[in-house]
C-alpha cells in the first residue's frame, strides 16, 4: 500500500467534513480526525482493500459514539444549542484554513438533530457524499437492505424538510441584505413582508450576556415564533446594539456554504446571523452569540 500518511492526507478533507457535519463542533471534529490518524498509523494495512472506506468507518463510528455520549451534555446546555459555524470565505474571499469540504448550513445541521446518530451518519454518507448501499453496508457492518431501511426512516423523520437542502445562493444573498436593511432601519412592515408567518428565530448564547448601556442582553432561552414577535425582537435588539456597542461593524461572509453576517465590537465577534429561506421568504433565523463558538471569527489585532 502507498505511504499511509499520504493516503490519510488525501482523505483528510472528507474525514473532517463528515466529522463536522455529524457533530456541529469544529474542535471535536478535528480531535476525531486526529484520533483517526493515530489509529490509522498504528494498524497493519496490508489486507485493507479500500483505505478510504476504512478511514470513513473509523471516523463515523467515533462520531456515533461521541454523539451517544454527549446527549446528557446537550440536555444541560443553557438555552438553545446551535452548531458551531464554520467560515468558508472571509470578506476578502480567501479560503479558511480549515478544510471545509461540504460543510452543511446551520439550518440543515439543526434539522439533522432530529435523527439518531446512526440515521444521521447514513443520511450524510448517502445523500451528501453519494455513497452507494454496498459501501454503506461495509462501513456499518449491515446488509444493504438494513441501510436502505435506516435511510428511509431518516427521511421520514425529516419529512418535507428535505427540500431545505436546495439553495439558490444569489437569492439567498439578496434576501439576507434586504432582511438586514429592514432590521437596521427599524421598518416593521418591510421586515414582516420578508418573513413567513410561521418563522422561528433560534439564538444560541450559551449563557453569555452582553452589557449594553447598563442592560444585560442575553439570547432568548426558547425559540421565538411568528413574524410579528420575531420582527419586534430583531428591531429592538438591532437598535440597541447598533447605537450602544463600541466600534460596531458588520460584514458579509460565507459560513457553512451560505452568505451570513458577522458583527463585531472592535476585533471581538458579537454574533453570526444566518437565515433559511422557503418560497423566497425567511423561514428561520439562526443567531450565534456564544463567544466560545465564535472564537475562530476573532480578528487578528496588530
Amino acid at each position: 500500500m502507498t505511504n499511509k500518511a499520504e493516503i490519510f492526507l488525501e482523505n483528510k478533507g472528507l474525514l473532517f467534513s463528515m466529522a463536522y457535519n455529524m457533530l456541529g463542533n469544529i474542535d471535536e471534529a478535528e480531535d476525531i480526525v486526529q484520533e483517526t490518524f493515530l489509529k490509522w498509523m498504528e494498524i497493519t494495512t496490508d489486507e485493507i482493500v479500500h483505505a478510504k472506506a476504512y478511514l470513513v468507518k473509523i471516523v463515523t463510528n467515533k462520531c456515533i459514539n461521541y454523539l451517544n455520549s454527549s446527549r446528557v451534555r446537550r440536555e444541560e446546555y443553557v438555552g438553545i444549542w446551535l452548531p458551531e459555524p464554520l467560515v468558508n470565505f472571509g470578506a476578502d474571499n480567501t479560503h479558511s484554513k480549515i478544510e471545509a469540504y461540504h460543510a452543511l448550513s446551520i439550518g440543515i445541521l439543526v434539522l439533522l438533530e432530529k435523527l439518531t446518530a446512526q440515521e444521521r451518519a447514513i443520511f450524510l454518507l448517502r445523500e451528501i457524499f453519494s455513497y452507494d448501499y454496498a459501501e454503506l453496508a461495509e462501513i456499518f457492518d449491515k446488509t444493504e437492505d438494513n441501510c436502505r431501511q435506516i435511510l428511509k426512516r431518516a427521511k421520514e423523520n425529516l419529512g418535507r424538510d428535505v427540500k431545505r437542502f436546495e439553495v439558490d445562493l444569489k437569492v439567498h444573498e439578496k434576501m439576507l441584505n434586504n432582511f438586514l436593511d429592514a432590521c437596521a432601519q427599524g421598518s416593521m412592515m418591510d421586515l414582516i413582508e420578508l418573513l413567513k408567518e410561521d418563522i422561528v428565530l433560534f439564538a444560541d448564547g450559551g449563557g453569555r450576556s452582553l452589557d449594553v448601556n447598563g442592560q444585560r442582553l442575553t439570547a432568548a432561552l426558547n425559540p421565538i415564533s411568528g413574524r410579528e414577535n420575531v420582527s419586534r425582537f430583531l428591531i429592538a435588539v438591532t437598535s440597541k446594539i447598533a447605537k450602544s456597542v463600541t466600534d460596531f461593524t458588520r460584514e458579509m461572509l460565507i459560513a457553512n456554504g451560505l452568505p451570513s453576517i458577522i458583527t463585531y465590537s472592535g476585533d471581538i465577534p458579537l454574533s453570526l446571523i444566518s437565515i433559511e429561506l422557503d418560497d423566497n421568504k425567511v423561514k428561520n433565523v439562526y443567531i450565534q452569540t456564544n463567544l466560545t463558538k465564535l472564537k475562530k471569527f476573532k480578528r487578528a489585532s496588530f
